[in-house]
């Protein structure tokens, strides 16, 4: 399911990172604490480990193997439920973190906390929306960005900084995820998503402000 899932997302913005998800997966708690030197609260299903060098980075990822038990036997590739949600977007923005820096540091590309967190938002909706229309769930399709974006609950141990930074994220890729069904589903639709997905962080948000004044 993951090198499904990974592949899925670096196909739509023609962005292979060049690395496997699952030879940088952790999948156990506490060797995931020992990793990142702290206790990842219960509540916590993904996190994101990495360490900057002078010839490059390492990096890992955590995802909860129980999570992980509990999303493959649900099959959400194949049958898609709105229970499924939560479980998929963990997983997904996880994968997304993934990729996006392991494809900008291939590029010698900086990358922000925000601008990770902005591209896993969107990465969440696109991925989540296009296999509820390939499967033809238009009820969900249609809820889906209200699912996504509306009532949000943030983590209770974010501290201000981090709480900040997941909602300026969250708001600009709700801007842009409204209208991107649309979009995609013009022929240009997949072009433009691999030219967003190539911007500067900076540049991101200028594009979704001007998408913002056209509608």
């Amino acid at each position: 399911m993951l090198a499904k899932l990974q592949s899925y997302i670096a196909n739509i913005y023609d962005a292979d990172c060049g690395h496997r998800l699952h030879d940088f997966l952790i999948t156990d708690r506490e060797l995931a604490n020992k990793l990142g030197r702290k206790v990842l609260p219960g509540s916590v299903e993904e996190s994101l480990f990495v360490a900057e060098y002078e010839d490059g980075i390492a990096l890992s990822v955590f995802l909860d193997e129980v999570l992980l038990s509990r999303l493959e036997n649900a099959d959400p590739l194949n049958s898609l439920r709105v229970d499924q949600l939560a479980d998929l977007a963990v997983v997904l923005e996880g994968i997304s973190h993934f990729n996006y820096l392991g494809w900008c540091a291939g590029r010698d590309k900086s990358v922000t906390l925000l601008e990770l967190e902005l591209q896993a938002e969107i990465d969440k909706f696109l991925t989540t929306a296009l296999l509820a229309q390939e499967q033809g769930d238009f009820s969900l399709l249609r809820n889906l960005h209200k699912l996504f974006f509306d009532n949000i609950a943030y983590q209770p141990t974010l501290n201000r900084k981090e709480r900040e930074r997941y909602e300026v994220a969250n708001s600009y890729a709700a801007r842009f995820c409204r209208q991107l069904l649309d979009r995609v589903s013009r022929d240009d639709g997949n072009t433009q998503l691999r030219e967003f997905y190539r911007l500067t962080q900076s540049d991101k948000m200028s594009y979704i402000h001007a998408l913002a004044w056209e509608n």
